[in-house]
């Protein structure tokens, strides 16, 4: 991951202001000079990468210093830059003085700059110096990789639950008859399999049929996992059966008992279906009927579905029980799912020895026992790789029998058959988030972007680059599609699934990409080093838990937070259901956030230090009640960088001579009467979501000047004037 630390800080060079700029004078040549040395270190990643896994402990040291060196390097520069930033909006007399003159404070700047610049080439001396030592070779830098798929023109050409769904139509039946016969007392289906075996996607697929659709009044699906608590699940629960969306801020602010008593009184009125997804502790029905029993039994049909690995938790639930055992792929179910991946119907006219290929997979499902999610990623991988030599290698380099040794065999595979370190980079990076958790693909694209690991390749947006990602890893099977826009069948939101998890969890610690912490566990797994450093953090669930080293951190995610730690090269912060009770000032202090994303907290205090965020791509209030009552101050409009806007209708529009017409997404939940025409000034906009006050009639001045809409969204609040 050392080169995809060297890439991205070089991408981001690229695009800054710096690099544009000469009034720097001597520092500008030490930059373009720095930039030089960053560029000949890459070509010696490869071979340092390759020896490090290898197991040469000398090499590792040596990468974890690029991997430092790189960052330091950004970091010194986009000082330089910030202040260019900044003297560029001062407005007056001192904006004159500070863009054809130094300022005091600009001089120390330039000198700290260049004392740090001196102090990193010194370090990048000794590296190559290392380098030579330990017979680290160039590379190649004239090699540009390929980062787009080969097929990419059929990507959106099967559904892949549909492709999942092969071997388990039978059972699909059954289950859906169980749920929908004529048995009035509330009772429960549970289905028990091994990880891997496919109970999320046929519980979804059964969850989404349209005969349960029809028979159930109020249907609610909730992911249980390992850490789960059981209020947040109830208010999970509550906020997918209530009608009232504008309901949620107070489901929130809800105890355990007033959740379940208005669950009960709802669903006492309904005939319901609830699903439990991964549930691993025996007791879990009873933690979600502790207080007040939610989920009453009125003789109408109400069901309960339960997926889980364990026996036990199967029978366990307190109503009568059909437990459904989903059995491993007979060879030619298994057959059937592994040639949908491996050769699909697209690519078979095109392969002369299409009997060879056919040959060596029947050998190779037979390596996989049956288990869906081996058969899926190996045929994934394989459908990349085409040729008669690959599939024989694969078969002739197999000796593992262990399910789980198989399983991490085949995402070894698959993980290193990724066409570039980008998309490495974007796949590990879904070990930031929890467990089962449902990632909203839009945001992860802002995320990536944010990060510096989509590149830029001419006459392609990066958002066109990271859907392609998305859907690589979606065709590879190494992620989980969850639902797809019903217009364009773009991929919306993606699970990673608990296997894959643990693997990319493992493999991101091993890397020094990603440490992840938790209130149960503290650090997942042990660092492959005492000493390793991380930039990247994600605490879930972890309260009082912080980080070791802070100071350095350039991304932190973070779910169920009592507070955060200080901060000074942050990029990226991510935080759900937390209090930033005086977590502000920090915030503010990052002034190289180029993403800020606060759902579900409280105690965050707008103030006018937004405005020295100029690096700000991202911000999303859209669902954060602020502490404070000032408006959104003017200067927030002018950050170059804002693209993506999610707010609350805590926001009117700023005075006028302000206008923000470089953003591509506006989400307000209430746009009032005196927000139309700065909204219609957002001539580059490809995505709007807002709900209205006012007259349809009264919109149509929004749509005028934008033609680059893709994606609207809009509903009407009512009036009561």
């Amino acid at each position: 991951m050392a080169e995809a630390a060297v890439t991205a800080v070089l991408g981001n060079l690229s695009n800054i202001a710096i690099q544009e700029t000469t009034f720097l004078c001597a520092v500008t040549l030490e930059v373009g000079l720095l930039r030089a040395e960053l560029v000949r270190l890459q070509a010696y990643l490869k071979d340092a990468d390759r020896k490090w896994r290898s197991g040469n402990v000398r090499v590792a040291v040596l990468v974890s210093q690029i991997r430092d060196v790189a960052y330091e390097a950004q970091n010194v520069i986009e000082a330089a830059d910030y202040m260019e930033k900044r003297n560029r909006l001062k407005r007056g007399f001192m904006g004159a003085i500070s863009r054809y003159a130094r300022l005091p404070s600009d001089l120390v700047t330039l000198h700290s700059v260049g004392a740090k610049i001196q102090r990193v080439k010194r370090k990048l001396t000794d590296i190559f110096a290392s380098a030579a030592n330990l017979e680290i070779h160039l590379g190649d830098t004239s090699v540009v990789e390929d980062e787009f798929p080969t097929d990419f023109g059929h990507m959106h050409q099967n559904s892949d639950d549909d492709i999942f769904m092969v071997g388990f139509e039978d059972e699909h039946k059954e289950i859906v008859d169980k749920l929908v016969d004529n048995e009035e007392m509330l009772s429960a289906v549970s289905i028990v399999a091994m990880g891997g075996a496919g109970k999320t996607t046929l519980a979804r697929k059964v969850y989404t049929s349209s005969r349960v659709k029809e028979h159930f009044n109020t249907v609610a699906w909730v992911t249980v996992s390992q850490t789960f608590k059981g209020i947040e699940l109830l208010k999970d629960i509550m906020k997918q059966i209530i009608e009232d969306k504008d309901g949620c801020k107070e489901i929130d602010e809800m105890d355990e008992y007033q959740l379940g008593k208005k669950i009960h009184d709802f669903l006492l009125q309904k005939r319901y279906l609830v699903v439990l997804d991964d549930v691993w502790e025996t007791d879990t029905w009873e933690q979600l009927n502790t207080t007040v029993k939610a989920f009453p039994d009125a003789s109408n049909g109400s069901r309960v579905l339960l997926t889980t690995r364990k026996e036990d938790v199967a029978n366990h639930v307190q109503m009568p029980t059909h437990v459904h055992y989903l059995k491993k792929l007979d060879e030619e179910r298994s057959w059937e799912l592994f040639s949908s991946k491996a050769l699909p119907s697209y690519k078979r006219s095109s392969i002369d020895d299409v009997d060879e290929f056919e040959k060596l997979g029947r050998k190779l499902v037979d390596k996989c026992d049956g288990l869906p999610l081996a058969l899926a990623i190996l045929g994934g991988y394989l459908a990349k790789n085409l040729n008669i030599e690959a599939w024989s290698y694969v078969l002739l380099g197999w000796v593992s029998i262990d399910d789980s040794k198989r399983m991490r065999d085949i995402l070894a595979r698959s993980y290193k058959d990724l066409s570039s370190h980008y998309i490495r980079s974007c796949f590990l990076y879904l070990a930031a988030f929890p467990e089962d958790f449902v990632i909203i693909v839009s945001d992860l694209i802002q995320l990536w972007i944010a990060e510096g690991f989509i590149p830029h390749i001419p006459n392609h947006k990066p958002e066109q680059i990271a859907h392609m990602y998305v859907t690589e890893l979606a065709q590879r099977s190494l992620v989980q599609v969850v639902d797809r826009s019903k217009g364009h069948r773009w991929i919306e939101r993606i699970q990673l699934h608990d296997i894959l998890r643990e693997w990319c969890i493992e493999e991101a610690r091993q890397d020094g990409f990603l440490d992840v912490n938790t209130e149960i566990t503290g650090q997942v797994s042990a660092s492959s080093s005492n000493t390793q450093k991380f930039y990247r953090s994600t605490l879930q669930n972890s309260g009082d838990l912080f980080l070791q080293t802070t100071l350095d951190l350039r991304t932190l995610i973070g779910f169920q937070l009592s507070s955060i730690p200080k901060m000074t090269f942050l990029r990226v912060l991510r935080i759900e259901n937390s209090s930033l009770s005086g977590a502000s000032r920090i915030i503010y202090g990052c002034i190289n956030l180029r993403c800020l994303r606060l759902r579900r907290c409280s105690g965050f205090a707008l103030t006018s230090s937004i405005r020295k965020l100029l690096y700000l791509q991202t911000i999303d209030l859209a669902s954060t009640w602020h502490s404070s009552k000032n408006l959104m101050p003017k200067s927030f409009w002018h950050i170059p960088t804002l693209r993506h806007v999610y707010l609350n209708d805590g926001f009117p529009p700023p005075k006028r001579s302000v206008h923000q017409n470089n953003l591509e997404t506006f989400a307000v939940q209430i746009l009032h009467n005196n927000m139309v025409k700065f909204v219609s000034q957002m001539t580059k906009l490809t995505t709007l979501c807002l709900c209205f006050t006012n007259k349809a009639k009264d919109l149509l001045c929004i749509f005028a000047n934008m033609p680059h809409l893709v994606h609207l969204t809009i509903g009407r609040v009512p009036s009561f004037s």
